[in-house]
């Protein structure tokens, strides 16, 4: 039996006669078909969009649903930050009451919570310094690190069996989302071209304390057992990873190639740059402690991520070694300028490589970590390798044992300013960083 036409296969038909009701006599129906189908092409799905493009109504999909799920997440908030009501007495027996004396009435006791810090008018209260300016999507900071702060100080009162799943999860939430905010305001400053000013350094100084409150009060929530590493824990190491370690670590060479350049100038200036980098690095290290203030099983594998992506950004400051019999650079202003500069950036990027490999407060090394580390140490020790093989050990030329010497004992050194060269400063350094990395390793006593 034939099933029913539906209301679109009617449609089709009516429109079917309605074309041949007008089909001239003298043109076959297989001409008519083609003709109409060249005067009436099939129609494409088009976005609901103003230029009609799919990418555009993609991303507004998900800039709403992003705001959706921040609104729910504040409504969530706002129950989560609602005290429990308080214990009623159940009304006394009279059979009771005859017998017994009465007992002298005694208010309820409630505990009450703590008043929660307002992040928002401590950040509102640095308007009125004279270096700090605020900057585009403070707003934002504001209102993320308010939840933020709300789901906190409602989960710090609660015992860790009754933290539920749920709330871990819109703890870790509203984490991402004040790192987002936070990021907003720190990668323009990374990246900016333009000369640094006092009002950077303030804003700075500020995010440290914000990125050190943030991983610090979120960490001992998120961390439920110290030698398992939970999802919601990966998801806030990778939230970190992106919004603040990996953008300092690519940012060290740059800002010191800002500032030499600002400092020494081709043409005199009476504007003095301000040095940001020492705030970027104390930010980096006020991000970091937390997460090795607490003995847990992924230290070894962050320290040793945050390790290879810094030796990563070591080799990016030189460029391709060059044919031997290449000329010596000319020793033009430039070129000295940015020989200071690297020489800043090596020193920063192993101070970085110094935090990353400090030792346990209780004396432990990483070999106790959990299985896998051998990749990273097999890499690490590779990326030491080629850095080294890039350093000048000292003025005669000469070389440590096992190394292939570039040049003749009569050989004249190489130019200072050679972009391939480190020189004795940046080898000594170097050398440092790497006894300390056998020492964490455990390698060295």
């Amino acid at each position: 039996m034939a099933s029913a036409a539906s209301s679109a296969d009617r449609l089709r038909i009516a429109i079917a006669l309605t074309a041949l009701k007008f089909k001239p006599a003298d043109e076959s129906c297989a001409s008519y078909v083609l003709q109409l189908r060249s005067i009436f092409p099939p129609s494409e799905p088009v976005a609901p969009t103003s230029d009609g493009s799919w990418k555009t109504h993609a991303l507004a999909l998900e800039k709403d649903l992003a705001s959706l799920k921040e609104k729910y997440d504040a409504k969530r908030i706002n129950e989560l930050a609602v005290p429990p009501p308080s214990a009623v007495d159940p009304p006394p027996n009279a059979s009771q009451s005859t017998n017994r004396k009465p007992k002298k009435k005694t208010a309820d006791v409630r505990l009450d919570l703590p008043a929660r810090t307002s992040l928002e008018g401590v950040l509102n209260g640095l308007a009125s310094q004279p270096n700090y300016i605020l900057e585009p999507g403070s707003d934002m900071l504001f209102s993320s690190f308010s939840a933020f702060q709300q789901v906190v100080s409602a989960l710090q009162y609660s015992s860790e069996a009754a933290v539920t799943t749920a709330e871990r999860s819109l703890l870790l939430s509203t984490t991402k989302r004040a790192l987002c905010a936070l990021a907003n305001i720190l990668h323009p400053i990374l990246c900016s071209t333009e000369i640094t000013v006092a009002s950077q350094t303030a804003t700075l100084q500020t995010l440290t304390n914000l990125v050190h409150h943030l991983a610090s009060s979120a960490l001992p929530l998120l961390l439920r057992k110290k030698n398992t590493v939970s999802p919601l824990l990966n998801k806030l190491l990778d939230a970190l990873l992106t919004s603040v370690f990996y953008p300092v670590l690519e940012s060290l060479s740059a800002l010191s190639n800002r500032y030499m350049n600002f400092l020494f100038p081709l043409k005199k200036s009476d504007t003095l740059p301000a040095d940001v980098r020492p705030d970027v690095l104390h930010l980096f290290q006020c991000a970091f402690s937390p997460l090795v203030s607490i003995p847990s099983a992924f230290q070894a594998n962050l320290r040793s991520t945050l390790a290879l992506a810094a030796l990563r950004e070591f080799e990016n400051i030189f460029p391709p070694r060059r044919p031997a019999a290449a000329t010596a650079l000319p020793q033009t202003h430039l070129a000295r300028v940015s020989a200071l500069a690297r020489k800043d950036a090596i020193w920063y990027l192993c101070a970085v490589l110094h935090v990353l490999f400090a030792p346990a407060e209780d004396g432990s090394t990483s070999g106790s970590a959990p299985a896998g580390t051998e990749v990273f140490a097999r890499r690490i020790v590779d990326a030491f390798s080629r850095i080294v093989a890039r350093c000048r050990r000292c003025q005669e030329g000469a070389s440590v044992p096992g190394a292939a010497d570039e040049s003749g004992p009569n050989e004249a050194p190489r130019n200072v300013l050679d972009l391939e060269v480190i020189d004795e400063v940046g080898y000594g350094m170097i050398l440092g960083v790497m006894e300390r990395y056998w020492r964490w390793n455990g390698e060295v006593q």
